[in-house]
């Protein structure tokens, strides 16, 4: 990304959220909805001010810094939105309308022929990395505990990650400011903000609440998808706009009575990852492999911790042919099992609870040994 078109990405990922939101749209109702940024404008990360539909920078604001839990630019906030039409800047609100009403700054052309060589430039973010590292040249980074003084999201993604975040404390010190810097522009790019409030999700009582999930992968890729989430669970919500972000906490750490998957009987032993699990239990045995009977994906970790995933409860060693064979039902369309005809059986479990997915996972393995499936 560079930084002529950030502020159009920045409108795009709000209209996403919007659909997210609320549905999808007619392409004459996207059409109106772009036309709102027609007078808009945002702060973009090397501190000048920029057209949303143009790309074009209008004038420098001041360098951008990490102050009162969010990265400004004397009144200026990075992430949000500016009407412009009226001849000074007003600070807009999660439904594009005006504030307060206060005007922040004169809309004027200061004729920055630096800006102007930026906007072409591919060194996208400069400023904002510069103050990222900033953080880490004030504080250690050894652990977790040194980066509570970085933004909200960024420490929730990162708890809540398990995979990536023994990762990351392996990293060197160069690494780990890479590795954030890389977090904190791809979450202002896509939603608008770093940070994040904790909020218990709401809903009707012992129900569940469908929500948009963030998570980040092993290998340090965000990704969002839809889940089912208990009602009076604890999460991290980033952004209060349209479609807003949920960063779920990991299992045990606050929310109600069914974010945390039953323990399992006594003398059953958890890891913190499957790499933990081989090196304690060694091999599966001769022609077999060892098997999940909750997958072990991404969004299983983040949601009930790697320990409730890797446990000698859940890990079971399955002969080679078997493992294959149910790891092709995971991965295939069955309508009479999900009744869908597009969507296949993981996708169809990734949302239910653990205990939905370990019951059709101890099904699974019988109907397969069986032939029945």
């Amino acid at each position: 990304m560079t930084l002529s078109q950030f502020p159009s990405r920045l409108a795009v990922g709000f209209m996403l959220r919007e659909v997210l939101a609320t549905g999808e749209v007619s392409r004459a109702e996207l059409e109106r909805r772009v036309e709102r940024f027609k007078h808009l404008a945002v702060l973009r990360p090397d501190g000048r001010i920029a057209w949303v539909r143009t790309g074009r920078t209008q004038q420098r604001v001041g360098d951008v810094e990490w102050k009162d839990g969010a990265f400004r630019a004397r009144g200026f906030e990075l992430g949000r939105f500016y009407d412009g039409r009226t001849g000074v800047f007003r600070l807009l609100n999660d439904e594009l309308r005006e504030e307060s009403g206060f005007p922040l700054a004169d809309v004027h052309d200061d004729a920055d022929v630096i800006s102007r060589t930026l906007d072409g430039a591919e060194e996208a973010f400069v400023g904002l990395a510069l103050s990222v590292g900033k953080f880490f040249s004030t504080s250690p980074a050894d652990n977790l505990a040194a980066l509570r003084e970085m933004p909200a999201a960024v420490v929730a993604l990162l708890e809540s990650s398990p995979e990536y975040l023994e990762r990351f404390r392996y990293m060197t010190r160069g690494e780990q400011v890479q590795a954030v810097s890389k977090l904190v522009t791809n979450l202002i790019a896509t939603w608008g903000t770093v940070s994040a409030a904790t909020r218990t999700l709401e809903g009707v009582a012992l129900a569940t609440a469908e929500v948009p999930v963030l998570a980040l992968s092993a290998r340090g890729v965000l990704a969002m998808e839809s889940a089912a989430v208990p009602v009076g669970r604890a999460a991290a919500v980033l952004s209060g706009g349209p479609g807003a972000a949920i960063i779920l906490q990991r299992a045990g750490e606050g929310g109600g009575s069914n974010s945390t998957p039953p323990a399992g009987p006594g003398g059953m032993k958890s890891y913190s990852s499957f790499k933990s699990f081989k090196r304690a239990m060694g091999p599966a045995g001769p022609g077999k492999e060892w098997h999940h009977i909750v997958e072990q994906t991404d969004g299983n970790v983040g949601r009930f911790g790697p320990k409730a995933i890797h446990n000698t409860e859940n890990i079971v060693a399955l002969d080679k042919e078997l493992h294959t064979k149910v790891s092709a039902l995971y991965s295939s369309i069955q309508y009479r099992v999900t009744g869908s005809r597009t969507m296949t059986v993981r996708d169809w479990l990734r949302s239910q609870s653990f205990e939905a997915q370990r019951d059709f996972g101890l099904r699974a393995l019988d109907n397969v040994r069986k032939g029945a499936w």
